[in-house]
């Protein structure tokens, strides 16, 4: 996702399904007063399955999916890849680029930095510095690997991006608590290196060197962490393409408008989507409404301005069951929400996620009844 309760749960736990519109395989058709009848294409993001792959891909026909969001792990079953060519879904294999709870254990170093000198964590959300060239390089052969050895016709980055717990930010956040990262040594000397920006004398370790840099340098800190996160998009996009030209890939985005939390979506999250936009083939933005306590039609107002950033098409997605907020996400506002998602110039939705839709039976009737039928 982002999204789930850890990754090990979420990348397991926080699965999503997504109806991408134009033309990777196969199309359903929508009809709906609110977007009348146009081509989607239907999908489903899951981490993990315990067996019975042909029982799993029949359900998906019965809904029209055409597109599997997965896993590394599941993409390397040779039966699961096997069914997916022969129902023709689309496989894009899930990328959690920044947040690897592995790594920081097995090398705690990594880990990014906030303003007051502590590694970024917060519950299950723990992410690695994103400048770190070793790091980066690891993960750009990893990608590799798995585009040559599962041959998928996507793939999907998520966690791309700096450190914010953002599954728990509500509409009366004060910005100024949000965190600010990473201010390890290897990006604090990065920084200066590549601006010019230099710490006067006596101005050392991470807490001082951040209140320096956010008073005076805001916008240079911003610019700067930006196009680290956006030049890691560009290179992972890139070497995927070149093994595999034609490959499609998707980037997951922090559902925040361009004006919320003060720009948070630059200055804390670094996703500056004007320029990951034109790297990539589709932006999901995460638009969880209920866990952020937002109301359906806020979900519209995310597409529409993620959309007037990008030139690439935008593909919310949305939850289907509860997570963090003690109170039930009904089939109501569920469908409400699947509406909101459906309006353009949205390309199609994400379903957040399929354990979620696959035990309710009334959730999977409202997809149907919208989303009508694969053709």
């Amino acid at each position: 996702m982002s999204g789930r309760p850890g990754i090990g749960k979420r990348a397991v736990g926080l699965p999503f399904i997504v109806l991408l519109a134009g033309g990777i395989i196969g199309s359903g058709r929508v009809q709906t007063a609110a977007t009348g009848s146009r081509d989607l294409m239907i999908g489903v993001k899951i981490y993990e399955r315990a067996g019975d792959f042909p029982e799993l891909y029949r359900e998906w026909r019965s809904l029209g999916i055409n597109t599997a969001f997965v896993s590394a792990a599941l993409a390397s079953n040779r039966e699961f890849r096997g069914l997916a060519q022969k129902n023709k879904v689309a496989l894009f294999i899930i990328l959690p680029t920044f947040f690897n709870p592995e790594a920081l254990k097995e090398k705690p170093d990594l880990a990014a930095i906030t303003s007051e000198g502590k590694p970024a964590r917060e519950e299950w959300v723990e992410f690695v510095c994103p400048s770190r060239k070793d790091y980066r390089a690891r993960q750009i052969e990893y990608v590799k690997g798995l585009v040559r050895d599962c041959d998928p016709d996507g793939i999907s980055l998520d966690f791309i991006r700096t450190f914010v717990f953002w599954e728990k930010v509500y509409p009366d956040r004060d910005p100024a608590t949000l965190p600010q990262t990473c201010f390890c040594p290897a990006c604090l000397e990065r920084f200066q290196k590549e601006t010019g920006i230099r710490m006067p004398v006596g101005v050392s370790g991470a807490a001082d060197q951040a209140r320096r840099i956010l008073n005076e340098h805001l916008r240079e800190w911003t610019a700067w962490k930006c196009g680290t996160i956006a030049s890691m998009v560009e290179a992972l996009a890139g070497e995927a393409r070149r093994i595999k030209p034609g490959i499609k890939v998707n980037v997951h985005a922090v559902p925040w408008r361009r004006e919320d939390f003060g720009g948070a979506i630059r200055t804390v999250a670094a996703q500056d989507l004007a320029r990951i936009g034109r790297s990539v083939d589709y932006v999901s933005p995460m638009c969880y409404h209920h866990m952020v306590l937002r109301p359906p039609d806020w979900i519209h107002a995310v597409v529409e301005d993620v959309a007037g950033a990008v030139q690439a098409p935008v593909i919310p997605s949305i939850q289907v069951g509860e997570a963090y907020i003690d109170k039930a996400l009904l089939p109501a506002e569920f469908e409400a929400a699947l509406v909101e998602a459906l309006k353009p110039p949205s390309r199609g939705v994400v379903f957040w996620n399929w354990d979620a839709l696959a035990g309710s039976a009334d959730k999977r009737d409202i997809v149907k009844r919208i989303c009508a039928v694969r053709t």
